[in-house]
C-alpha cells in the first residue's frame, strides 16, 4: 500500500476579521510555513502521530473528534467520505515556536494537507468544498474559513460568506508593499473568542469595521496603496473599539504595542486574525521602513517572523 504526502500554508487575515462572520469581504494571505500530511492506507482504525505535539490517537471513523491534529485530519478522513484505516503522520511544527502557537493558521493547514492527500486527482474546487465541509466538523461551524481558502489556493484570497457557502477570489497585494509579521509571544485560542462572540450583541462598531473591510478589498482589487493602507490604519482602531464593545480582548497590550511600534516607524499597522495575542502585521513601503519596523518591534519585546506570502497552496509533496 502506497502513501500518499501532501502540503499546504498557513495563513494570516490581512483585513476583514470578525467582520467577515457577518457578511464583509475579507483578504487571507497564504504564509510559507507549511503543515505536511503523509497517508498509508491500513487495516483497523486510523492512526494519526502528530510530530508537533509528541503524540499518536487512534480512533473509529465515527468516534468523536479530539483536539489538534488528529481532530484536523479525521475531520477531513470524515468530510472526504472515507472509510477502513489508515496510518497518517502530522508535521506541523512550523507553527510552533518552543512549542507556543504563533497563530499562523495550523489547523487550517493541516486539515487542507489532510484533504489533499485523501483528494489527490480533485480540482482545487473540489478540494476547497470538502475542506470546508471538514472544517465546520472540526469547528462545529464557527469560523469563517478564510484559513482554509488561504491553504488550499496559496496566494492572496478575497474571502466572503454567502449562506452556507464561501465566495473565493484570487487577489494580488499592490506591488510596492511588504508584509511584515511580528509575534506577541501570547499564544491566543480562538475558539473561546468564537463562542462568545456568537452570543454577543453586535455592536454598531461592527458596521464600522465591515465598511473598512470592504474598503480595503476594493483598494486591493485596484491595486491603490494608499488606500489599502488607509484602511489598514483604520480597521486597527476599530479592532480595539469592537473588543471594548464586546468585552472581548482582541488588542492586548502586547498587541497594541506592536502596533504603535511600527506606527513611530512610519507604516500602517494592526493586529492579525481573531486577535487576543499571537500576531500583528505591518506593511512598508521602502525596505529602510522594514527594518525600522524590526528594530522598533525588538525594542518593544516583540518578535519580527521571517515569513512570506506564498502563492503555492495545498499540494502533493
Amino acid at each position: 500500500m502506497s502513501t500518499t504526502t501532501a502540503h499546504a500554508p498557513g495563513k494570516l487575515f490581512l483585513t476583514g476579521e470578525w467582520a467577515v462572520l457577518d457578511g464583509a469581504p475579507a483578504l487571507v494571505a497564504a504564509i510559507d510555513r507549511r503543515a505536511r500530511v503523509s497517508i498509508m492506507p491500513a487495516d483497523g482504525l486510523v492512526d494519526v502521530e502528530s510530530l508537533a505535539e509528541g503524540r499518536s490517537f487512534t480512533a473509529g471513523t465515527d468516534a468523536p473528534l479530539p483536539g489538534g491534529d488528529a481532530g484536523a485530519v479525521l475531520a477531513a478522513w470524515r468530510a472526504a467520505g472515507r472509510t477502513g484505516g489508515a496510518r497518517v503522520t502530522v508535521d506541523s511544527r512550523a507553527f510552533l515556536a518552543a512549542d507556543r502557537k504563533l497563530g499562523l493558521g495550523r489547523s487550517a493547514a493541516t486539515l487542507a494537507a489532510a484533504t489533499a492527500a485523501l483528494l489527490p486527482a480533485a480540482p482545487r474546487e473540489q478540494v476547497l468544498a470538502t475542506a470546508l465541509a471538514a472544517n465546520a466538523l472540526f469547528q462545529e461551524g464557527r469560523g469563517s474559513g478564510g484559513d482554509v481558502a488561504a491553504a488550499v489556493y496559496g496566494g492572496v484570497v478575497e474571502v466572503r460568506r454567502e449562506g452556507e457557502g464561501l465566495l473565493v477570489e484570487r487577489r494580488t497585494l499592490p506591488a510596492e508593499l511588504t508584509l511584515l509579521v511580528g509575534w506577541t509571544g501570547e499564544p491566543a485560542p480562538t475558539t473561546p473568542l468564537l463562542d462568545r462572540f456568537a452570543t454577543a450583541a453586535r455592536p454598531p462598531v461592527l458596521r464600522d469595521l465591515a465598511g473598512v473591510a470592504t474598503r480595503a478589498a476594493r483598494a486591493c482589487t485596484a491595486g491603490d496603496a494608499g488606500a489599502f493602507l488607509d484602511a489598514v490604519e483604520a480597521s486597527a482602531a476599530l479592532l480595539a473599539a469592537l473588543g471594548d464593545a464586546t468585552g472581548l480582548p482582541l488588542v492586548t497590550p502586547a498587541l497594541a504595542r506592536l502596533v504603535a511600534a511600527a506606527r513611530r516607524a512610519g507604516v500602517a499597522a494592526k493586529p492579525s486574525g481573531a486577535g487576543a495575542g499571537d500576531c500583528g502585521i505591518a506593511f512598508a513601503t521602502t525596505a529602510a521602513q522594514a527594518a525600522a519596523v524590526r528594530a522598533a518591534w525588538q525594542a518593544s519585546g516583540i518578535t519580527p517572523l521571517d515569513l512570506r506570502i506564498t502563492t503555492e497552496g495545498a499540494a502533493r509533496a
